[in-house]
């Protein structure tokens, strides 16, 4: 999540839509005030070389500065042993992924005026990408690639699937407001970085390099009906229903 006092924008970050991709960018163009939460370890040493940081989010300020040092100084060194850092801050004020209505309720001062956006994709594209990194996670998190073959995708979304975790690329809650009214223009997926330079555009902002973080599957190349069975279908279709209709996705019939 990144609320910008300086651009009067707040990024809502859903699962496996680019969004860490957006947010290094964003975060270039912040503020000493605005708030950029933590990412993963390996993220965050691409944000620092891309000029960006994480700020003003934990509830006790002074925990901040030697985090960020701790991420300079391997992002100087030119150091590869992931390991050696600190862990991401716990229990922050705010945090990634984190909702609209929960940024608006801890920020508690006036943000009229703020134009709340996010991305989105096909959830098919969210699912597959979701069990790609449920299968090749700690090898990216350890310095590796993020692709998993054929086989351990589709086991790794039987996983996801039977253990109820893929409903957590369902964004859509994500990004209503405290009245429950979906709240954020969304920006397509498949319209990157395009939607996104006219976004920043209206708002009188540069538009950043967008880098392309976690590369890992690159779902939205993969025809569904040539990987998912009819379960699965019918198991996404249910839970995706309101996403298909509200952000214009075909939805495959089983």
């Amino acid at each position: 999540m990144i609320l910008s006092h300086r651009w009067r924008f707040i990024f809502i970050k859903g699962r496996k839509i680019a969004g860490t991709s957006v947010e290094i960018a964003l975060s270039t163009l912040c503020g000493i005030h605005d708030i950029v939460t933590p990412i993963a370890l390996r993220d965050e040493v691409t944000r620092f070389r891309a000029g960006g940081q994480c700020r003003n989010y934990a509830w006790d300020p002074t925990e901040e500065p030697p985090y960020r040092a701790a991420i300079a100084r391997f992002a100087e060194s030119g150091e590869d042993r992931l390991d050696t850092l600190p862990h991401v801050p716990r229990d922050s004020r705010y945090y990634n992924h984190m909702s609209l209505q929960e940024t608006l309720r801890r920020h508690g001062g006036n943000l009229s005026g703020y134009q709340v956006f996010c991305v989105e994709r096909s959830p098919y594209s969210k699912a597959l990408s979701w069990a790609n990194m449920r299968a090749s996670f700690a090898n990216y998190a350890s310095g590796g690639s993020m692709r998993a073959d054929r086989e351990q995708l589709l086991k790794a979304l039987d996983l996801v699937i039977a253990d109820g975790s893929i409903s957590l690329v369902r964004n859509i809650d994500l990004y209503r407001g405290t009245d429950r009214l979906l709240a954020a223009r969304v920006l397509r997926y498949d319209e990157l970085p395009g939607a996104l330079h006219r976004f920043l555009t209206e708002l009188g902002a540069p538009t950043p390099v967008l880098p392309h973080a976690k590369k890992g599957l690159m779902s939205d190349t993969l025809d569904p009906r040539g990987l998912l069975r009819s379960d699965h279908f019918a198991r996404l279709n249910d839970l995706f229903r309101e996403e298909f209709q509200t952000f214009g996705y075909p939805m495959i019939d089983p």
